[in-house]
């Protein structure tokens, strides 16, 4: 708690800002269509018919031979949220922050075929979370 307090005072001394900001991109994907998706029964030519182009494309499940099948990534965001920034000039030193309270992940989904480009599963969800999980590299050269 001490240390908190001998900051108040920086940040009175110098400029503090509040900022509203709105931010919208992407068109998000129609959830009924995604969802009409049979794994095991659509390939990706059928994905792609239903959803468009995805923003993203990663190699998923890459097996020895470097045979590997991918994952399709939409994402969008429509989202609004407050920041503030401070910043204060203390004995010739500048000091500044930044808050920003949007979110840091987007919303989307990711849909996953094996090597043969069958649709294997989707999800919805943070797009962050579900590529995190499952990110597996190619092999390296050697």
């Amino acid at each position: 708690m001490k240390r908190w307090a001998c900051w108040l005072p920086v940040l009175f001394t110098g400029c503090v800002t509040a900022e509203y900001s709105r931010v919208s991109a992407n068109e998000p994907v129609d959830l009924e269509a995604l969802r009409s998706l049979v794994p095991g029964q659509d390939d990706l030519t059928s994905c792609l018919a239903v959803l468009g182009a995805p923003l993203d494309v990663r190699e998923y499940q890459v097996d020895a031979d470097r045979a590997s099948g991918m994952a399709l990534i939409w994402y969008w965001t429509n989202e609004a949220g407050w920041g503030a920034k401070a910043s204060t000039v203390v004995r010739g030193l500048s000091v500044s922050f930044e808050f920003d309270w949007t979110g840091t992940d987007l919303p989307g989904c990711v849909l996953w075929f094996d090597r043969d480009l069958k649709l294997e599963f989707y999800r919805e969800g943070m797009v962050g979370q579900l590529v995190a999980a499952s990110r597996q590299p190619s092999a390296v050269d050697q």
